[in-house]
């Protein structure tokens, strides 16, 4: 167990001690690095020359061995949360790239609208409920990043923000921020009734013929998420090890859900099956492709098959629930192969399709 020594510094010309603590051996923060002393802020009379100056000293050098004393518990109980303080002037805003940019591009347009929230600059020390309250308005009021006029979705703020929070949340279990915003702050409602685009049986036959060059792995992503469902961090993270044959040599797929980390095993259709083509021994299944690649190109290759609708890779997997409602297939099914935990997921994606509006009317008289 490290002694807590409390040490002394002559300073103002030798007319004043600073306190401090030395910890001997040295502990280490939450980084990992090697922690010998702690300031105190407290300052006493090299030579006391007065009584007031005597009793001064005596009650600054009493809250000094406090604090050593309740260093000392601190450190019996292994609690190294008064090494944190140190770290509240570290800039927030490198922290949050640092721990969010690796998540993609949710946590990267966070970060980026942060940024622009508070001009650039954000120590740890920053951060309270009130900022937290402030940029939740802000995103509700943004524009977006790319020099548009055109406002934020609420979706979209509300996943912003909680991107932001989560980034807070994990400040503060790594004994850095001492309140836990995230269980604070009121987070932006998500919009459930939005209207979810996808793409009809037409439209999938006509982007099916319409090869994109630039990059054959993105009609190849795109079109095994239409026959999949998967969702694009799965895309992008699967590899040719994830794909398996049962003893009747049909296909399917075991891998772990990127979103919840959850187990699957999904069978595959024969179309899905077609567009991968010749199957590898082992490497990514698409590997020239990243998040950016694809929120660049999917709009182009769209566009190229002369499909007049906002698409972006998430609508794949909306298209991929409907074809299945609309073949008739029940909730409980589709929930298993989207691999939602809850029937009420899937129930937000897919709401009464036109389809079956129709057969409703038809059946009628």
């Amino acid at each position: 167990m490290p002694r807590v020594i409390l040490k002394y510094r002559s300073i103002a010309h030798g007319n004043m001690k600073s306190i401090y603590l030395e910890f001997n051996p040295p502990i280490h923060d939450v980084k990992g690095k090697s922690v010998r002393y702690e300031c105190l802020n407290l300052e006493i009379y090299a030579n006391p020359e007065t009584c007031l100056q005597l009793k001064q000293n005596k009650a600054i050098e009493e809250v000094a061995e406090t604090i050593r004393c309740e260093r000392y518990l601190q450190l019996v109980r292994s609690d190294y949360s008064f090494l944190a303080k140190a770290r509240l002037d570290e800039d927030f805003l490198e922290y949050f790239m640092q721990n969010g940019d690796c998540h993609g591009a949710k946590y990267q347009s966070s970060r980026l609208h942060f940024e622009r929230f508070c001009k650039g600059q954000c120590k740890f020390k920053d951060i309270n409920a009130s900022l937290c309250e402030r940029f939740r308005l802000y995103l509700l009021r943004a524009q977006g990043l790319q020099h548009t006029k055109t406002k934020l979705s609420k979706n979209s703020a509300s996943a912003y923000f909680n991107a932001f929070l989560s980034i807070a949340h994990l400040a503060f279990k790594d004994n850095i921020l001492p309140e836990d915003y995230a269980a604070l702050v009121k987070r932006i409602a998500w919009n459930h009734d939005i209207r979810k685009e996808y793409l009809s049986s037409a439209e999938i036959k006509q982007l099916a013929s319409t090869p994109y060059d630039d990059n054959p792995d993105v009609y190849k992503a795109g079109m095994f998420s239409i026959y999949t469902g998967l969702r694009r961090s799965d895309i992008l993270a699967l590899r040719w090890e994830n794909i398996h044959h049962d003893r009747g040599r049909k296909a399917y797929l075991r891998f772990c859900i990127t979103k919840t980390g959850a187990q699957v095993q999904l069978p595959l259709s024969l179309p899905a099956v077609r567009v991968l083509g010749e199957q590898q021994s082992k490497g990514k299944v698409f590997p020239m492709l990243t998040e950016s690649i694809l929120t660049t190109h999917i709009s182009r290759w769209v566009s190229k098959a002369k499909i007049n609708k906002h698409i972006t890779f998430h609508c794949f997997r909306h298209t991929f629930a409907m074809q299945l409602l609309d073949k008739g297939v029940d909730i409980y099914t589709i929930t298993a192969l989207l691999g939602h935990r809850q029937v009420s997921s899937t129930q937000n994606y897919a709401k009464i399709t036109p389809k079956k509006v129709l057969e409703a009317i038809m059946k009628i008289g």
